[in-house]
């Protein structure tokens, strides 16, 4: 099973932790941060460096792209970052195995195992948890970024591996975030709850993080009253 949060925002975290250092501890329990960030004319420098180090961090992917774009780019991130990580198995699996790295091997070889990881990536289950930033600035893109989401989940259903897919929102109507849906692989369900978004507020993106973590390993949090992430990682 491949464990991928996908993070799309606008803008720059205002609220809470620093946000890249909650996407390292995600990846230290192996699930891959990616981020989405939709810019515009009117970019913000600061934005685009902080969803850039966030997939760094987090071993994952980042793209910026405009509205327009969204749905595109969505589905090619997903894909792309299973891939990815299929693809770092591998290579290091040789690298164990044969001390040899992906595109050292023969071409004929590599054209074989490139198909094995195309044969995987389409098979292997995916839980995926995406985290919409609903914050103040993005009350004008929230209609096209909730139909990009929706026609994520379409794409999805093409692959012959499960995906369970989760919906978080940051913030969240009482609270720094709101899981208005946990993982399913009912498309249905996930439809009627992406359709109760409320915009405004601060962008939380940190606590959203942290919160997408406890949601992945929910039960090895069920026993404590209050989480704190700080304490559970040390």
């Amino acid at each position: 099973m491949l464990n991928q949060i996908i993070v799309i925002s606008d803008g720059q975290s205002n609220v809470g932790p620093e946000p890249s250092g909650i996407a390292e501890l995600a990846l230290n329990k192996n699930v891959k941060v990616n981020t989405i960030g939709i810019i515009d004319s009117g970019r913000n420098k600061d934005s685009i460096l902080e969803l850039e180090n966030i997939a760094e961090k987090g071993g994952g992917l980042c793209e910026l792209t405009s509205l327009d774009n969204l749905s595109e780019t969505l589905s090619r991130v997903t894909i792309n970052s299973v891939y990815s990580s299929i693809e770092e198995v591998v290579s290091n699996e040789l690298k164990e195995l044969m001390d040899l790295d992906l595109y050292e091997i023969s071409p004929n070889d590599r054209n074989k195992i490139i198909n094995m990881i195309d044969k995987i990536g389409n098979e292997v289950t995916l839980k995926c948890l995406i985290l919409l930033d609903t914050s103040g600035s993005m009350k004008n893109k929230i209609a096209v970024a909730r139909k990009s989401v929706l026609e994520l989940l379409i794409f999805l259903k093409e692959r012959k591996g499960e995906n369970h897919i989760g919906f978080m929102t940051f913030p969240g109507k009482t609270g720094h975030y709101q899981l208005l849906c946990d993982f399913t692989t009912d498309i249905d369900e996930l439809k009627e709850e992406i359709e109760n978004i409320d915009i405004g507020g601060t962008t939380p993106t940190g606590h959203a993080l942290e919160g997408a973590i406890k949601v992945f390993f929910k039960e090895e949090f069920k026993e404590e009253e209050e989480y704190s992430i700080n304490q559970y990682i040390i």
